[in-house]
Formats: C-alpha cells, sequence, structure tokens
C-alpha cells in the first residue's frame, strides 16, 4: 500500500519541477531579449504622423484656421512641442504655465520651436479659457476624438512631447513637466536664431 502511495507522489513532483524549470527557461528567454533590445538601443524613435485639428478661440472649436502638422507657414520645418491638457485636469494648473513660460523664454531667445496646445475630453470654450488663464498665448487645438492623443499613446494628463526637426517624437514627459528638463529637450532639438512668428 504504501509503495502505490509513493509512486504517483514522486511523480506529481517530477511534473511539477519540469514546468517549474520551463517557466524559468520562458523567463530567461524574456529577460535576455529585453537585455538585447536596450543593449541595442531599443526601437527607432517613432514618427509623428500630419493631422489637422480645430483651433480654439474664445467661442469654441472652430474649424476656419485650422492647427496642423506638419506646421505650415512661419514654422515650417521646425521642431514642434506638444502639450496635452483639458481644463478639468488637476495636474494641467502646474503642468500648463510651465510650458506656457518655456515657449516665451524660447520665443524671446530666438528659438524656433513651435509649440501647440492640444485640448482633449473637454467643452472647447472651456480649454481655451483655461489655456489663456494659464498664459498660453501658442495655438492650441481640440482634439475632440482623441486622433492625436491615440497616435502618441497617450494615457494621462499632462503630457509632453518634443519633436524634432525631421518629425521624430524624441522626448515625452507625463505629468508635471520640470522646466529645466523642457529647455533641455528643445534647446537639443531647436535651431537656433530662427524666430518663429507663430501665435495663438
Amino acid at each position: 500500500m504504501g509503495l502505490l502511495l509513493a509512486r504517483p507522489l514522486r511523480w506529481a513532483g517530477g511534473r511539477q519541477r519540469m514546468v517549474l524549470a520551463v517557466l524559468v527557461s520562458l523567463v530567461g528567454a524574456l529577460v535576455l531579449g529585453l537585455v538585447l533590445t536596450v543593449g541595442a538601443g531599443g526601437a527607432p524613435p517613432e514618427r509623428l504622423a500630419a493631422f489637422t485639428l480645430p483651433r480654439l478661440g474664445p467661442s469654441g472649436a472652430s474649424g476656419a484656421d485650422p492647427v496642423q502638422y506638419p506646421v505650415v507657414g512661419a514654422g515650417a520645418g521646425r521642431p514642434v512641442v506638444l502639450a496635452f491638457f483639458a481644463s478639468w485636469c488637476v495636474l494641467c494648473r502646474t503642468d500648463l504655465p510651465v510650458v506656457a513660460r518655456v515657449a516665451a523664454a524660447e520665443r524671446r531667445s530666438g528659438n524656433a520651436t513651435v509649440f501647440i496646445g492640444i485640448d482633449g475630453n473637454d467643452p472647447a470654450t472651456a480649454g481655451w479659457a483655461f489655456a489663456r488663464a494659464t498664459g498660453v498665448r501658442f495655438p492650441v487645438a481640440s482634439d475632440e476624438t482623441e486622433q492625436v492623443a491615440r497616435q502618441v499613446g497617450l494615457t494621462g494628463l499632462p503630457d509632453t512631447v518634443v519633436v524634432d526637426a525631421a518629425g521624430r517624437v524624441v522626448q515625452r514627459f507625463s505629468g508635471v513637466v520640470d522646466a529645466a528638463q523642457l529647455e533641455r529637450a528643445v534647446a537639443a532639438v531647436a535651431p537656433a536664431n530662427a524666430v518663429v512668428a507663430a501665435s495663438g
């Protein structure tokens, strides 16, 4: 009787060890794959696809003078900073004034980076009023359908995305951005002494 019980117990323990060994092997392979990917520099930067969004103003969103990417006119071929926000977003009350101050300093210094506000999931008049109250003087677009938000993989607000002149997403700040970090990111992509006259 004792022998009959001993055999199934040994077999079950062996099967558990085999399953454990397979799981350890799979985890090891995944870790190795991640290490090799990171070591090789990871995936190339994503490119920002073209978009056209209604521009926000005192009366809401207007299709008459849309906000476009790639930027046309004076800002064509320049790096772009996208500032995602909404009037109901608590952290945006801290974040958006920081972005607005950096944008104003960049314009005064003559650097050519174009700043664009992207207001989503928000009444258009509320978004514009909030942007103005926080010091934003750059164009603000309404992304009501979340076209651009989905493209950049937005998971929350606020979010700030830096795009170089070639259209590559080179830096992203989730949450409240630090002014010094944003300034460094902009300096890394902005051609100096080229003024962009675009305004909101």
